[in-house]
């Protein structure tokens, strides 16, 4: 997001003249690449808003018709400066969801969501703080046909104001709201009586936005340096309201030259000492600043994994997690590139900004479904570009199950998932069957299902047959190839490696972290120690083949329910742009 250090007092108005309608508002219409001015003029008037005038949409509610058009250019907007850049879908867009009405109550209402297209956020005046948005009715509700008298009124506004007149209703949405991002649907509704089959209404989306009077971008926003010393060179582009380019110097300087400094010319930036600073684009003119955030890494040796604990954990879980940490730092051995992890979606709960040395995972414990059911879930979501090897991940339990008595072994399993066993076996090759390596254990088209999948790793294969796999009639080391989505695929299988830690059961007794996994986490890419693993001899490495039915009798083993999550994996191409690695298995 822009960073600016100048609050920005003034609000944002776009202005989207906005019919009801039964089916929705409007499409999504897609971003115009170069947006154009309509008249490109602005019109002064007295006050200091800016309004960007959008569309009239008028609905047939009875038939759940809607058409929609562009406003016209209207002087004499009191109290508005205006700035009439086009229709709705171009800068922003209200999309309504399934809409109803309650004749007893005479109530319409519909399902509502704020979408942003313009390049610089809704709701903040300084990328930090979040102030909202607010949606209130300009004019109208007016009825536009009718079979009686009646007239309509908003129902369950947020509350009232003075926007562009006295005690107008406005809907409020608490977010704030980068481009290409929708808030959630709030309810939107009317008194309409019977007799009413069509209204309209105008409304303006009020926001703050970082950029009112325009705004600098850095490239790159975020940026690693690995040591001091190491150079990078920032460029900043100034551009208008609506994100276009305009002309003007940008001048750069450091928000703390101790970490590191900036020509202010040229932009290239020299690490001094560890640390976070932003580097800072003005043109020294109206435009909101940019900012570059550059972290110089402090130097690492030896396999660290970092806990980021997002909910509340008792001191006893939180021992739990260190320790299973600190299982896999013995066993992991080599140091990793740091990695600047860069993650705006929410699939890693919550956006994701930072360096790691050599892995952090967000922890999340809340409820799920219930006791029972699912226990956890993990997976990667960031990897190093090249060697796939996991950077940032998420491991999320539900509460109602940290008490089951293997629940440390459901930590250690699942954090072995953020290490990439199970989740990047498929996207580095290493699972294979009869018909060949298994790109989709899941094909959406309808292609053959794996019936005999098996990890195909060199290293792995020879601990298999350390801990008595040496007979195995089939081929090796045999993956799971039973239990849908969540187990099959991402796990050893249980019919044949019974108890080890990564199959897809947790056991009523010990879980053993074998040969067979540290190994195989060699074949992903990592350096191993040579021993510190937990004695393990395979229970059931002799024949029978594919299909046999699972050793699950043992009372109290219980299924690892879709404990893999089926998450977008990100990294970073040879350009810096953050690019989606596919998944280990796609939905």
């Amino acid at each position: 997001m822009l960073l600016g250090i100048r609050r920005i007092v003034d609000r944002f108005i776009l202005l989207l003249a906005v019919a009801v309608v039964l089916t929705g508002c409007a499409d999504d219409v897609p971003v115009a690449s170069q947006p154009t001015l309509v008249g490109d003029e602005v019109l002064e008037t007295a006050g200091n808003r800016s309004v960007i005038a959008a569309v009239t949409c008028e609905a047939d509610v009875a038939n759940g018709i809607l058409s929609c058009g562009d406003v016209p250019v209207v002087d004499g907007e009191t109290g508005l400066q205006r700035v009439v850049l086009g229709g709705q879908g171009l800068y922003v867009t209200l999309v309504s969801g399934p809409a109803s009405y309650d004749g007893g109550n005479e109530i319409f209402q519909a399902d509502v969501q704020v979408r942003n297209l313009l390049p610089q956020g809704l709701g903040s005046p300084d990328g930090l703080s979040t102030t909202g948005i607010r949606v209130f009715h300009h004019t109208g509700p007016t009825v536009t046909s009718s079979t009686g008298p009646g007239s309509v009124s908003v129902a369950n506004a947020d509350g009232t104001g003075s926007f562009t007149g006295s005690n107008q209703p406005y809907f409020s949405y608490e977010y704030y709201l980068p481009q290409y991002y929708s808030t959630p649907p709030q309810t939107w509704q009317w008194n309409v009586p019977a007799a009413v089959t069509g209204f309209e209404f105008t409304v303006f989306v009020d926001a703050d936005v970082v950029g009112e009077n325009g705004y600098v971008t850095m490239s790159p926003g975020s940026v690693l340096l690995a040591t001091v010393g190491s150079t990078i060179s920032v460029g900043g582009t100034p551009h208008d309201v609506v994100g276009r380019p305009v002309g003007g110097t940008v001048t750069y300087s450091s928000s703390d030259p101790s970490i590191a400094t900036v020509d202010p010319g040229t932009g290239v930036v020299t690490a001094v000492a560890p640390g976070v600073v932003d580097i800072i684009g003005s043109t020294g003119g109206p435009e909101a600043e940019g900012r570059t955030k550059v972290t110089v890494a402090p130097p690492t040796d030896g396999f660290d994994i970092r806990l980021e604990f997002v909910t509340d954990a008792t001191p006893e879980q939180q021992s739990i997690f260190a320790t299973a940490a600190a299982r896999w730092e013995g066993l992991i051995t080599g140091d990793l590139p740091i990695e600047l992890a860069q993650i705006s979606q929410i699939y890693c709960g919550g956006a994701v900004d930072e360096y790691v040395d050599d892995l952090t995972i967000r922890v999340i414990i809340a409820p799920i479904d219930g006791p029972g059911g699912i226990l956890g879930q993990a997976g990667p979501c960031w990897v190093r570009d090249g060697s796939l090897l996991p950077a940032f991940g998420i491991m999320q339990f539900d509460s109602d199950d940290t008490g089951f008595s293997s629940f440390p072994a459901v930590v250690l399993h699942e954090m072995g998932h953020v290490l990439g066993i199970g989740t990047l076996w498929e996207p580095l090759g290493l699972v294979s069957d009869s018909n060949g390596v298994v790109t989709d254990c899941f094909p959406v088209e309808g292609g053959p299902l794996a019936t005999d999948p098996y990890f195909s790793g060199t290293q792995a294969i020879a601990a298999f047959d350390n801990v008595g796999g040496t007979d195995y009639a089939n081929l090796k080391v045999p993956v799971e190839n039973d239990f849908g989505q969540g187990t099959r695929c991402v796990h050893w299988r249980e019919s044949v490696l019974g108890s080890e830690l990564m199959t897809g059961f947790a056991e009523a007794g010990t879980m053993p972290l074998s040969e067979l996994t540290v190994k195989s986490l060699a074949d992903i890419g990592y350096s191993v120690a040579s021993s510190g693993w937990d004695l393990f001899t395979c229970p059931d490495c002799a024949p029978p083949g594919p299909g046999a039915p699972p050793a699950i009798a043992d009372s109290g083993d219980l299924r690892l329910l879709d404990d893999v999550l089926l998450l977008p994996i990100y990294t970073r191409d040879a350009q810096g742009r953050v690019i989606e690695v596919r998944s280990d298995r796609q939905q």
